[in-house]
């Protein structure tokens, strides 16, 4: 299943602090690099240095929210691709299958019992 906009945008403005829009896009290591920016910033505040810290996060954070849709267009679009070799090696199975059954191999029962299987894992 691909990922939603929507859902992706709300993640950056409501839960920045936990990186959740980078995790959800599947950018695992800068996701955790922005999450230990922020909380670093935030920890440090009260010695002034935090700031730099937020101010840094602040700026990648805002970039970010140009970035976002790309990343789950681009996700979504390997998703496809992904579903669509699936389907595509499912169809070759069948084709296998039904050489089988005209060869005598297999009888149209066996045929049906395993064409289902490979259609019940699209």
């Amino acid at each position: 299943m691909g990922r939603n906009i929507y859902i992706a945008y709300l993640l950056w403005f409501f839960l920045s602090a936990f990186s959740a829009h980078r995790i959800y896009c599947g950018k695992f290591l800068s996701g955790v690099m922005q999450l230990a920016l922020f909380w670093i910033g935030s920890a440090t505040a009260i010695f002034l240095i935090g700031y730099i810290f937020l101010g840094f996060w602040l700026i990648w954070w805002l970039i970010d929210a140009f970035l976002l849709h790309s990343w789950v267009v681009k996700i979504n679009e390997i998703n496809a691709l992904q579903r669509s070799i699936s389907d595509i090696k499912n169809l070759e199975n069948i084709e296998k299958l039904y050489e089988l059954y005209k060869s005598g191999a297999i009888n149209y029962e066996e045929y049906l019992r395993q064409k289902d299987i490979i259609l019940k894992n699209i």
